[in-house]
Parts: C-alpha cells; structure tokens; sequence
C-alpha cells in the first residue's frame, strides 16, 4: 500500500496548489505522488479484479454509515448557508473514497496517495458554517476509528489572502460560500482556520507527522521545502 498524504486547510489556502506541485516531482523519471481527485490516475484502477472493486464500494458505504451514525448531531446544527448540501456532500464523500481505496490498492509501496479532499476535510468542514465548535470528544473518536494517513500537510495562509484567492477562483467559491456576503465569507474563512487549529492541537500525534506549509510564500519556496520534505 503506497503512503498516505491528506491536505487540509481553509478555503482557498492552496491545497490543489499543492498536489500539483506533488504530482511534478518525479524519482528516477517516475511519478511518485498520486492525487486521489485526479481522474487521468483513474487509469490505474484497471489492474482491479471486479470482485476486488465490488468488496471497496461495500467498504466505503460501510464507513460512511458509521461515520454519520457516530457524527449524526452535525445535521442539526444552524448553518450560515440556506441551502440543504446533504446529500451532495454524501455522494462526494463516496466518490472520494472510493478513489482513494481503490488507488490504495493499486498503487505500490513506494508511491505516495495524496487524499484531497480527505477524511480529515469532511470530518471538520460542516463545522466551518456553524457557529458551535468542534468537540474533542469528536476529535479523540475521529482519530481513533476514521484517522488512517502518514502525513497530514496543513496548508495555511492569513486571511485576505485567503478572500482573495477565493474572490481570483477559476471554479469559483466553493458550492456552501456561494450566495452568501463578504462578512459572511470572513466569518468562514476565520472559523475554518480554528476549527483546523482545533483539529491540530487534539490530534493523536502517534498517529500521523503534520507538516505545514505557508501558502503565502512564492511558489518556488514552496516547491523547494515539499522537496525537501518527501526528497
């Protein structure tokens, strides 16, 4: 099974800035690093038997029942937004892991799977439109059952940046920010930051090495310590 990467961070802090930095380094001109969202490694689930891919759906729905069973009280909290993302947040949460489950059998020892969005991003993410904080009780759980990576990169940069890269977006605001106004995005874009803060601090420092990451520094510096890093 190849190492395991998630990137978390706030909106718009440069985490697919990241995995495309990620997936350009090569080791002895082969690809190393693997984006789980990136559809041209999909290639590689071909190697798959049917029963083998069969078995991971069934894993995956598995996991997503006993996460929303578990973390149930999240769906009754006040939002900032008005409209009900349930059930696409559901289907993409599927769609995620079953990439992720399925390129974690398909790839080798020696590659890397950065998780993008992960476990980690779907566990903290509903908390960064609501007004209740994030319980450690919930955290100690999470990482107990659901915290399964190597490394977790945490990409950060400080908040205007982080509006106005939002604001440049080529795909636009994420689907829970649109509609909403520039003091609401505020409010968001501080609240992930503590929520992920949260996250952090209370994580099970065993479990997973936490590497971050300033966004706001030129591209080329940032390329130069993942190298660095993952050399």
């Amino acid at each position: 099974m190849p190492k395991l990467i998630e990137i978390i961070g706030s909106p718009g802090s440069g985490k697919t800035f990241i995995c495309s930095e990620l997936e350009t380094i090569r080791k002895n001109n082969e690809q190393v690093f693997f984006h789980s969202s990136n559809y041209k490694n999909f290639g590689k689930f071909n190697n798959l038997n049917f029963l083998t891919k069969i078995l991971i759906k069934s894993k995956v729905i598995l996991i997503i029942i006993f996460f929303y069973l578990k973390f149930y009280k999240r769906l009754f909290l006040k939002k900032i937004y008005k409209r009900n993302f349930f059930f696409r947040i559901v289907f993409l949460f599927y769609r995620h892991l079953i990439s992720i489950e399925l390129l974690k059998k398909a790839l080798s020892n020696d590659k890397y799977l950065i998780m993008e969005p992960g476990p980690i991003m779907y566990f903290l993410q509903d908390y960064f439109y609501v007004n209740e904080n994030i319980k450690e009780n919930e955290i100690k759980f999470f990482n107990k059952f659901f915290l399964k990576t190597d490394y977790i990169i945490h990409s950060y940069c400080n908040n205007d940046l982080l509006i106005e890269r939002l604001k440049l977006r080529k795909r636009g605001l994420p689907a829970r920010m649109r509609g909403l106004n520039d003091n609401e995005i505020q409010l968001i874009t501080k609240k992930s930051k503590n929520v992920l803060n949260s996250f952090l601090i209370d994580r099970n420092e065993n479990l997973s090495q936490v590497i971050n990451i300033d966004t706001s520094n030129n591209a080329q510096e940032v390329k130069n310590k993942l190298l660095d890093i993952f050399r």
